[in-house]
């Protein structure tokens, strides 16, 4: 009883300090990965997260560490740290 009453507690935590929609990042680390690149962000909170663009998830796209992104968020994996977002489209932003 009391584990499932934390967890919603957990999940009811990380989904509020959580992005959702569309959420502006600034890449600090890029690191090349066997079918695509693991992207290290920050928002302007300074929560830190990552991404893979891959062009098998459909979200591929040349990005330079500084560069400022907009993610359209698929899902977030918030129970890792750093958290985790599965992105569907991934726009460099001027």
């Amino acid at each position: 009883m009391y584990n499932k009453i934390l967890m919603l507690l957990l999940i009811l935590v990380t989904s509020c300090n959580n992005p959702s929609g569309e959420t502006v990042f600034s890449i600090t680390k890029i690191e090349q990965g066997k079918d695509g690149k693991t992207l290290f962000l920050v928002d302007s909170e300074g929560t830190e997260y990552t991404t893979v663009i891959s062009i098998p998830n459909g979200n591929h796209v040349e990005v330079e560490v500084g560069d400022r992104v907009k993610l359209e968020i698929n899902e977030i994996l918030g129970d890792m740290e750093p958290i985790v977002i599965l992105s569907r489209t991934v726009e460099v932003l001027d």
